[in-house]
Parts: C-alpha cells; structure tokens; sequence
C-alpha cells in the first residue's frame, strides 16, 4: 500500500441514520468507506476486503458489538485491525476493560462530536497504512534478503567448488607453487609439484627463514652464488611489496644433485592494502639445463673444428657461423650471421639449386663440390656436406677448403701427362738413335769417297754435321728420360750446355745472342733428368720472350 491508497473503513451499525451520519462525517478523509447493518453482513466484509478500520455500535440486536469484536480477533488476519467502539449508553469501566481486552483501541460517546471522530478515524487510517507500508517494506525486504541469500548461498557453493578444483589443479599441476603465509615468509608450503622437487613432503615447511631454516636439505644459488635467505624470490617479494620476475635458481642438494627452477614470486596484501605473505610459482627447467650444457659442450666442438661449419634456415639466412667459417671466408660471425649464405659467398653449384634443394629435402642430405668466394676475392673449391636439423627447420652445411688439393692432383696429372710424354719420347729417340747410327757411318765413308766432286762433298759434310746434331739430341733426349730413384751428384754446367744444346737451333733463328759465365764446380744433389725439364722449359720462355732478338745471358756460380 503506497501513500495514496485509500483505507477501508468498515462502518458497522443497525440503524441506517447513524451509518448515513458517520458517512457524512467521514467523507472528507478520501477512504473508502464500507458501510453494514449487521454482524453478519460486517463479517461478510472483512472476508472479502481488506479493512483497515472497523467502526461499529456496542448494542445491536442479533450479535452486539463485543461478540462481533471477539470473532473479528480470532482471525489471525485481523487480529491488528483497528476497532472502534461507539456507544450511545453509559459503559462502565468494567464494559470499557472488556472491550479492550476484545480487541477495542478506543471508545466514542453518543452523541459523537463529529470533527473528534474524524481525528481519530483519520490517526488509525494513517498508522494503518504506514502499518501496511512497514508491512510491505518488510516483505520486500525479506524477499530481497531471501534472493541475496540464495545468491550467496550459490556464490558459495561456486566458491566451495572453485576452491575445490583449485586444490585439485596445484595438486596436479606440473608447476610448483610456493606459498608464504606470513610477511617474513617464516612458513612457507608448496603444492606435491614443488614439494616433489625439493624432496620434503606435501604440507612441510619450506622456508630458508623458519626456525629450521639452517638444516633445510638444499643450498639455493644464483648464477653460482649462494643466495641469503632474504634474497630468495618469495622473501623480496614479500619484503619489497613487488613482483620478482623471471628468475632463474639452482637449488643444491646435500647428496650433491642439483634442480634448476624458473620462476616468478609476487606479494599478497590483505584489505588494508599491508603484506600478509606472497605467492610464487617454479617451473623444473634442470633438462633444460643439461641440453644447454650438452649444446654448450658440442658449440665448443664445432669451434674448435677446422672445417666451416653454419646453419642456415630454408631462406638461406645465416643463424650460426663457427671459427673454421671466419677463417675460411674471411668474415666474422657479427658479418655473417642473417645474411643469405650463397648470396655472401657467391656461390656457383655443380647442378641447378633447384635440384640440390630437391635433392635434400627428399633425402635428407647432399654432397658435393662447390665454388666460393672469399671476403677478400679470392676464389675457393670446398667439398660441401648439406643435412637438415632433427626439427627439419634449418640445414647445417659443414665445408672443407679443398683448393690446394685439387690444384695437387691437377699438377699430378700434368706431371703424369709429361712423364708419359717423355717416356714415349725417350722411346722414340731409342729407336731412332739406332738407325741413325748406321746414317753417320755411311756419310763418314761417303765425304771421301772419289765419285763425288767437290760440291758433293760439301753437301756431305752438311749432312754429316746435321747427322752429328741430330745424334746429340738424341742422346740428350735419352739423357732427360733416364729417371733414376735416387738423387744423384750432378753439375750444373753439364745440365746446363745440355739444355742449350736442344735450344741451339731456336737461338739461331731468333737472333739471340748467348753469353755463358760459368765460376766454380756448381755440383748439386739431384734428379738430372727434372733439372734439365725445369730449364729447358725457363730457357724456352725466355726464347719466346725476344721474338725479335736479344740477349740470353747464362750465369752459373757457386753460392756462399
């Protein structure tokens, strides 16, 4: 009921008159007024409306006014209705308790002083609906309180299961979670992750600052330097009021093994805003640890190889550049690392890349030879061995400077090609230097011989010369091929007018002058036959250098 309904005031009375007088005293209050001639028809009333104010005669014939009161109160609903008696004899005091106790708030004498009745009928139809207000109020109220009940009572059923499932999580989580429940971190429990780790029992202090802190089975260091208990992770959070993040520990224990953990420890704070402990969580990084050590370890191997050894990802950028790469190539690590390989060396590959490419990612792996170029310019031949890493995301290519034995077995080969040329030549002079013989002989007898005039002759001694060169040569052929397995003594100026000799002819038709200075014995230890290939091929050079004539000028001497 707000402020503006209007009260029912129920109007109980056997004579019409009064009924009809109480409704023209009251129609200026705005209620509503319900009017009966009888108990009976009053009661019909109240069991059918709300009455807020019950105005009615003590003596009416079938039910008086103190029997209709007694019934009235005997409904619980309307055992707060006001009721008031008016009576137009004289009650006693006797009459007066009775109604009372019936039920009765107050009493109006006959005959009724109309603007009295209205102050009191308009003081019970006020506190009637500031009842009924309260009333209303209170229900709402209650049905608030009910719903705000029933509100927390499921907040803290979800509550009760989120503390449930979060006890279920830290008992399973793989990560181990340390809580300090004070702000000086004196009691300190981890989840069975953390106490695992650490090898105490679930629910067992942990704390470095307990009063058991000195005989705790473990040492805690930091980048090899034992750490104070004030310097661990949860006691600066704890002391500071701020997050320690992302450290890194190895915790020592007495049998000599060790856990690394990762972590981070942050402050808890009560209402008022103060420390009341701190909260941190560790992950078990210790093989972590060890495959960093074992990379450490095998980093340090490919240092110290001689080969150039890199890694390159499938965009042919540089990610790892070891020493044999820098003295290979010439650029540092610094120079090298992110740029594209192949562009950087200049590669030229024996196939297309495509197909190399192809190739490796079919196979896993690829050799072959390769040409580069090092920082300097120079070009180099590398046998290269290409494989993809375990994780297929990269390709470690390892690469050995073969320039030098490439060029080895290329000499080789030449050095062979010219062995088997002048074996085959010292053959060739074997054979010609026979016959050649019996020529000389026959032009030694003919010169003389009497059928011939004195041209011939000449002609003949033309010949026998030429023959006599030709014989030389022979011999000095023979001489250069006739390889011997152990150096021997051998004069230089021997070798020397030998080689001179075979260049005679070609010294002649160039026009070069030769000037010999020979001093001294000039013995050595050698191979004649390789002494006279290396200067009969300087002594040839040095014809094809004057084509036009010069000087050749030929000193040997002892050196001191």
């Amino acid at each position: 009921m707000s402020s503006n309904d209007k009260v029912n005031i129920l109007m109980v009375d056997d004579q019409p008159s009064k009924l009809l007088s109480y409704e023209v005293i009251l129609k200026d209050l705005g209620e509503n007024l319900i009017k009966a001639s009888s108990g009976k028809e009053a009661l019909e009333h109240l069991l059918k409306t709300e009455i807020g104010i019950v105005l009615m005669d003590v003596s009416m014939p079938d039910i008086d006014g103190f029997e209709l009161a007694d019934m009235i109160r005997q409904h619980p609903r309307f055992q707060k209705t006001a009721i008031i008696f008016i009576s137009g004899v004289h009650l006693t005091d006797v009459d007066r308790i009775r109604g009372y106790q019936r039920g009765a708030v107050d009493y109006i004498s006959v005959p009724v002083v109309p603007e009295v009745l209205r102050a009191k009928v308009s003081v019970f139809a006020e506190l009637h609906r500031k009842t009924r207000q309260l009333e209303s109020l209170n229900q709402e109220l209650e049905r608030r309180v009910a719903e705000r009940s029933e509100e927390l009572r499921l907040l803290n059923s979800q509550l009760q299961q989120r503390l449930t499932e979060l006890e279920t999580i830290m008992q399973v989580l793989p990560v181990g979670v340390a809580v300090a429940h004070d702000p000086e971190c004196r009691t300190i429990t981890g989840n069975a992750a953390l106490s695992e780790l650490q090898g105490f029992q679930e629910g067992d202090n942990l704390s470095k600052s307990g009063p058991n802190g000195e005989n705790m089975p473990f040492d805690v260091y930091q980048c090899g330097r034992l750490l104070s208990p004030e310097e661990m992770p949860l006691q600066k959070a704890a002391s500071t009021g701020k997050r320690t993040e992302n450290v890194e520990l190895e915790f020592r224990k007495r049998d000599k093994t060790s856990v690394y953990l990762f972590g981070s420890a942050s402050p808890l704070f009560d209402e008022h805003g103060a420390v009341r402990g701190a909260v941190a969580a560790f992950y078990d990084v210790t093989k972590r640890k060890q495959m960093e050590d074992a990379l450490r370890e095998r980093a340090d191997l490919l240092e110290l190889a001689s080969e150039a050894i890199m890694v390159r990802d499938f965009h042919g950028l540089v990610t790892f550049w070891n020493s044999g790469a820098e003295a290979l190539y010439g650029w540092t690590r610094q120079e090298a690392v992110g740029r594209h390989l192949h562009r950087l060396l200049k590669t030229e590959f024996p196939a297309p890349v495509d197909e190399i490419e192809a190739a490796l990612s079919a196979n896993g792996s690829w050799a072959g030879n390769l040409v580069q170029r090092t920082k300097q310019g120079e070009e180099v031949i590398v046998s290269s061995r290409k494989a993809l890493n375990a994780e297929r995301n990269g390709v470690l290519e390892i690469n050995r400077d073969v320039t030098a034995r490439l060029q080895a077995e290329e000499a080789l080969r030449k050095a062979e090609r010219h062995a088997a040329m002048g074996r085959l030549a010292g053959i060739v002079a074997h054979e010609i230097n026979n016959p050649l013989e019996a020529v000389t002989n026959a032009f030694y007898l003919l010169r003389d011989h009497q059928s011939l005039d004195d041209e011939a002759r000449q002609l003949a001694r033309m010949g026998e010369q030429e023959l006599a060169r030709l014989s030389q040569i022979t011999k000095q052929t023979l001489s250069f091929y006739r390889e011997s397995q152990q150096a021997t003594e051998v004069r230089m100026i021997d070798i020397i007018d030998d080689v001179l000799g075979l260049q005679n002819r070609p010294l002649q038709m160039h026009g070069i002058t030769l000037e010999k200075r020979y001093s001294g014995g000039a013995v050595i230890q050698g191979f004649p036959g390789e002494l006279k290939q290396v200067f009969l091929n300087l002594i040839g050079n040095a014809i094809q250098a004057m084509p036009s004539g010069g000087r050749l000028r030929v000193h040997i001497y002892d050196s001191s």
